[in-house]
């Protein structure tokens, strides 16, 4: 659209000039030497311009000549440039493919031949991971030791170098070396600080540091770095773990640490009642898994609160009847107030809260508090009934139909002495029965006749049967 209007303006005038000198009686005159040379204005203008382009053309051809070194220079560079790119670019596919092997070919072959240091460190990185992939650690640390040096003077591909190494290290399980290279970097707070992040929790988790851990993944879900469902997840883990490993008296500090979100996670609440339950504080434990339990209702938590003092029992069962008004169907709720029932001796709530709980599941602990109840009350048959489905559950037994007791073993045919007695018997009556024959070898040691109650048929060790028989 431009260039057609450059051509009407231009063609424009070219047709007010035309109309102009049509009827101009103007001339030119050019004066050399003692000759005059006059020209109508028209073809002077004319002959102006056709100057002006060829003395134009002149002097672009004679720079065009001077600047071909420079031309030519450029033209080189772009197309060695042009096959690095199109190296790398086939490298990277390769490698993205995860044909590892051809794409450290490339790699390496753009690596040797590029002239220019930052695609050579970029290649270098590429060609280690590649090396990486296929387990050829040396060829990997070299190249890593190359980029490193091609990097020089360049920070972001310094840090680009320093994060892949790491994230190698990583995944070969060198997680304190990895470490030392990404702590430095997270405090510089890089342009790839997430990803930075990320590697530090992996590298965290491998080594067990749960209190750096705990601060990493707080820091990335509150981003929204990862997803919600995991950081609360590696959170409560590793909140859980840092409450276990607090001292007796160090632990309310560490439990104020804690956000009101994350003092309502299971693994963390369950950590923190029971230090205050060893601590002595059986109030405290118990307001901690109230907390907890009003906002989930958990079977872990649910067995941790109904293990309290027995002056508890009564206020602990209250509470739990109000949550039971709003999920009726629980049965790890049930099974908690058939407990809490029993500590208070309420024999009819709790053989009803615990028959509802087996309706809704099968469970071996709601067996095992069915059979206590029946054997307080007197029931033998009913307690030893849900006593074995208890003890079938949790050892994965067979349920025998039929009869209740196996029954007695016949030892009509069994001797009525040592095992050998019989045999003994029957070689004393063969030999009666040869009379003067020769007798046959013993095949065991003769022992007295006192001693045949403990007779071992085995023989003795370190004799042989032959010796014994060659004996007068």
């Amino acid at each position: 659209m431009r260039t057609s209007l450059k051509l009407l303006v231009l063609l424009a005038i070219a047709v007010a000039a035309a109309l102009l000198l049509r009827d101009s009686s103007g001339y030119f005159m050019v004066v050399t030497g003692d000759e005059r040379r006059t020209v109508s204005l028209a073809a002077g203008l004319v002959f102006i311009v056709i100057a002006f382009f060829v003395f134009y053309l002149v002097f672009r051809l004679i720079g065009f000549l001077m600047d071909a070194p420079t031309r030519i220079r450029t033209w080189n560079q772009r197309r060695h440039t042009r096959k690095d790119y199109d190296l790398l670019e086939r490298g990277w596919v390769e490698l993205l493919e995860g044909r590892s092997s051809p794409a450290e070919k490339d790699l390496t072959r753009l690596l040797n031949r590029s002239r220019d240091s930052g695609r050579q460190a970029l290649a270098s990185l590429a060609a280690a991971k590649a090396a990486h992939n296929q387990a050829r650690y040396a060829e990997r640390d070299a190249l890593l030791l190359t980029a490193q040096s091609k990097a020089e003077g360049n920070p972001r591909m310094q840090d680009a170098a320093a994060t892949i190494r790491a994230e190698m290290l990583l995944e070969q399980g060198e997680s304190k070396q990895a470490l030392a290279l990404l702590e430095p970097l997270a405090k510089a707070g890089g342009a790839n600080q997430d990803h930075i992040q990320k590697l530090l929790l992996r590298g965290y988790k491998q080594i067990g540091n749960q209190d750096k851990l705990l601060d990493v993944a707080r820091t990335l879900t509150k981003k929204g770095a990862i997803d919600d469902f995991e950081g609360r997840r590696l959170i409560e883990h590793a909140g859980a773990a840092v409450m276990k490993a607090t001292t007796r008296d160090s632990w309310a500090n560490t439990w104020k640490s804690f956000s009101s979100a994350e003092k309502t996670m299971p693994l963390i609440a369950l950590a923190a009642a029971e230090k205050a339950q060893a601590a002595g504080h059986a109030d405290t434990a118990g307001q901690i898994l109230e907390t907890s339990l009003r906002n989930q209702i958990d079977a872990r938590l649910l067995n941790a609160y109904v293990q309290c003092p027995q002056e508890q029992v009564n206020a602990r069962l209250t509470k739990a009847q109000l949550w039971l008004e709003k999920d009726e169907n629980n049965p790890d709720l049930l099974n908690a107030l058939g407990f809490l029932c029993l500590a208070a001796q309420l024999w009819g709530q709790a053989e009803r809260y615990l028959t509802r709980s087996l309706k809704l599941r099968e469970d071996p602990r709601t067996h095992s508090l069915l059979g206590a109840l029946y054997d307080r009350l007197g029931k033998p048959t009913e307690a030893v009934k849900h006593w074995r489905f208890a003890s079938a559950s949790i050892s994965m037994l067979p349920v025998v139909a039929g009869e209740k007791y196996l029954p007695a073993a016949d030892t009509r045919m069994d001797p009525d002495g040592p095992p050998d007695r019989k045999r003994n018997d029957a070689q004393a009556e063969a030999e009666a029965e040869q009379g003067d024959a020769a007798p046959a070898k013993a095949i065991y040691a003769r022992r007295p006749e006192t001693d045949e109650e403990y007779f071992d048929s085995a023989p003795i060790p370190g004799i042989r049967a032959e010796e014994l028989n060659e004996k007068p």
